[in-house]
């Protein structure tokens, strides 16, 4: 168990809640749960690594010097192909 001080990250908290998300759907298909029920599970899992991605692709950007952020912009543009 953490202490006070090694709280945990946003980004560990989301990873945490994926793994629950991924045992989740596990446990769906081994109990023969309706695959239209086990689909929505995993596009919401789908949506919340999506999030997760975008959470990190933040910090990094975040932390690069500013002399980088119009390489980042046309990073971004191929991207999301704007």
């Amino acid at each position: 168990m953490k202490s006070a001080k090694e709280k945990s990250s946003p980004i560990d908290n989301r990873i945490n809640r994926l793994i629950g998300q991924i045992e989740g759907v596990r446990r769906m298909i081994n109990s023969n749960r309706p695959a239209d029920e086990i689909t929505q599970q995993i596009l919401a899992a789908r949506q919340a690594l999506s999030k997760l991605g975008l959470v990190v692709l933040k910090e990094g950007i975040m932390k690069m010097p500013e002399k980088h952020h119009k390489k980042i912009d046309s990073m971004l543009e191929k991207i999301f192909r704007i």
